[in-house]
């Protein structure tokens, strides 16, 4: 077992090794699909513990030998996402289980968010409070790639969000996919391709985006479009079942 610890979470060692024994029976199950999270109030903390899916045969292999698990790549790149001023849960461990010298569990830990929901509320708001949200999250957008970080999986229910004050603030979850460096016009608005939109809303994005990172507005609104109605056909016509669901 590799368990690597948060040295500001330290004095959670003791429960962080006991997680491969008490996960299936404790806890608070808060997401139950591909991967399971599960909630934990351990010494004042409200923990989130995330149990990533065993992976198929040549995974196991490759996380083992070639590539980072998906644990490991979640809790580095949440180093790296909060080092750069973007907010996400703070990490406090991950864990990785080999049986026959081949990857079999893995576990991302971090820090409970309170969050009032994640960006697909926008599908059930007023007219009003999803314009406000989606400007704020556009914003938010703009600003994550001019700092250099791509989240790879920047669908709505990976953008958490809560209000405050001065508005809007956002969180980065499930982040074992990102780069991190220059971003491209290309991959900047390839981003906004998971939003379930009308086409006002699209060149609403597309005119807020452009002017923070000083883009040609008119090719940022036809660059959100082809991705956006490219990525929806290929999704539909996998999953006809979820049209209604935005």
């Amino acid at each position: 077992m590799k368990v690597c610890i948060n040295p500001k979470y330290s004095g959670l060692s003791e429960f962080v090794g006991s997680i491969p024994e008490i996960f299936s029976r404790q806890g608070e199950l808060v997401y139950d699909a591909r991967n399971t999270i599960k909630l934990f109030r351990i010494n004042g903390f409200s923990i989130n513990v995330k149990s990533f899916k065993r992976p198929i045969l040549i995974n196991r292999f490759v996380y083992k030998y070639i590539r980072k698990s998906k644990a490991e790549r979640s809790f580095n790149n949440a180093i790296s996402v909060l080092d750069k001023g973007v907010n996400t849960p703070e990490p406090i461990a991950y864990i990785d289980i080999c049986k026959n010298r081949l990857l079999s569990e893995s576990y991302y830990i971090s820090i409970h968010e309170n969050v009032e929901g994640t960006m697909r509320e926008v599908y059930r708001q007023t007219e009003k409070e999803s314009k406000e949200l989606i400007q704020a999250f556009t914003t938010f957008t703009a600003e994550i790639h001019k700092r250099g970080i791509l989240h790879k999986d920047y669908s709505p229910g990976n953008i958490l969000y809560k209000t405050t004050k001065d508005g809007y603030q956002f969180y980065l979850v499930d982040l074992n996919r990102m780069s991190f460096g220059y971003i491209s016009l290309l991959d900047s608005c390839k981003s906004f391709r998971r939003i379930k939109a009308n086409d006002n809303t699209l060149n609403y994005i597309g005119e807020e985006y452009s002017k923070i990172r000083k883009y040609d507005e008119k090719i940022c609104q036809k660059l959100i479009h082809q991705y956006n109605r490219r990525f929806w056909k290929k999704y539909l016509l996998r999953h006809p079942e979820c049209e209604n669901q935005y």
